[in-house]
């Protein structure tokens, strides 16, 4: 199936007064795509970051037909978060590199299939950057250790592994997850009052308390895991006022929710 197509199934689901205003936000979700490739490609060039260059090009190209629930193209995720890095004013090849290519084998496995470590780092080799990146990604990437992983044991080790060692990668994979997060949680208000909450309390329970670590652990990324932090922070705990949620400490609640195989399927 078309791009163009998937993207017409989804529309075709809304109330039929609703599809005409959808197909327009979609036709300027398309225009602001091409905008911020363009302006990453320049920004590129300038800096002369040929690895973010060819990381472009790659994920554009492995991104290929799929889209959001949304309907948006999904390649609107990572150029989004390219951008908010490149406002920083930090010209680091690995990083730009890293977030452009955070997705692709994790939305390379067949629907409904969680890739192992050992699968993912084998397809991590084929990436066309330098090894500190094909490192990053394959610690971005959701995957299980180990057969009869539980979901909630494989949520917990994957974000203590970024912290775990004191690599380049590492660094660069903290950075880029913590603005993958920024990223999704302006898209949060999206999902289901279901996936709003596992998403908060993920965020307080995991992912903040990591950040905090990295910032101690790493003087000289202080500064950047300081914004990210800060903004993640916020965010969160407005999305928490607004849907109710007043316990962001209850991993009873947290592990229900993501071991819970019906949240699972409707998750963005």
């Amino acid at each position: 199936m078309t791009f163009y197509e998937q993207r017409e199934e989804i529309i075709a689901k809304l109330p039929k007064a609703e599809r005409d205003k959808r197909r327009r936000q979609l036709e300027q979700s398309d225009i602001k795509v091409a905008k911020m490739r363009t302006r990453l490609k320049v920004h590129f060039d300038d800096l002369g970051l040929e690895q973010s260059m060819d990381a472009l090009g790659y994920m554009c190209e492995k991104h290929g037909d799929q889209i959001r629930k949304n309907g948006e193209q999904y390649i609107s995720h990572p150029l989004s978060m390219a951008c908010t890095f490149q406002c920083l004013k930090i010209p680091n090849d690995d990083i730009f590199a890293t977030l452009l290519l955070h997705d692709v084998i994790e939305e390379s496995a067949p629907d409904g299939t969680r890739l192992f470590t050992s699968e993912v780092a084998k397809l991590a080799e084929d990436l066309p950057v330098g090894p500190v990146v094909k490192a990053a990604v394959r610690l971005m990437t959701l995957s299980r250790a180990y057969p009869g992983e539980s979901d909630y044991e494989m949520k917990q080790r994957y974000i203590q592994q970024l912290i775990d060692e004191d690599k380049p990668e590492n660094k660069v994979a903290t950075i880029g997850k913590g603005l993958d997060r920024w990223n999704n949680i302006t898209t949060m208000p999206e999902l289901s009052q279901r996936a709003i909450r596992k998403n908060v309390l993920e965020t307080s329970i995991l992912l903040l308390p990591a950040l905090k670590k990295a910032k101690t652990k790493w003087p000289r990324e202080a500064n950047i895991l300081f914004l990210i932090r800060s903004t993640i922070k916020s965010m969160n705990n407005m999305l928490a006022t607004y849907n109710g949620i007043t316990d962001l400490h209850d991993e009873n609640e947290l592990k229900r929710l993501i071991e819970d195989k019906n949240y699972l399927n409707e998750q963005a």
